[in-house]
């Protein structure tokens, strides 16, 4: 999805509701004027690169009281993985990102793979995955 601020405010839906009709136009301005800017960009296939993504969902599980809740430390958990491995060589390293809430953590490679046309580029993703 990209990088989110994790400096964001929740919001109901009665304070959001008002701002979705702003908030779809926006994207979609978005959209056009970075199509139009690239439209007639030629990008040359080996310059072309990818990535993956894991996306994971933080619960608590209160046994004593039979529930299960949204663990909403998503921003502490980030912090303190990245601190601890942002020196890592390791070929199969990922970063933690923050996603839509703070309840969610997206897990990137550090680095974007090659070429999509490089087999070798394909199936390196699945260690990488694995190691997530």
């Amino acid at each position: 999805m990209g990088f989110l601020s994790v400096n964001g405010f929740l919001m109901t839906y009665e304070e959001y509701k008002h701002w979705q009709v702003r908030y779809k136009r926006h994207g979609l301005m978005q959209f056009c004027n970075l199509y139009n800017t690239h439209k007639a960009r030629h990008i040359s296939q080996k310059d072309l690169h990818w990535g993956e993504e894991i996306e994971y969902a933080l619960y608590f599980f209160d046994e004593e009281n039979k529930r299960v809740r949204l663990a909403c430390d998503a921003s502490k958990i980030i912090a303190s993985y990245n601190d601890a491995n942002h020196l890592s060589t390791d070929p199969n390293s990922f970063t933690l990102l923050p996603e839509y809430g703070n309840w969610m953590i997206e897990a990137v490679p550090i680095k974007p793979y090659g070429t999509y046309s490089d087999p070798v580029q394909l199936l390196s993703c699945v260690e990488k995955l694995k190691t997530r």
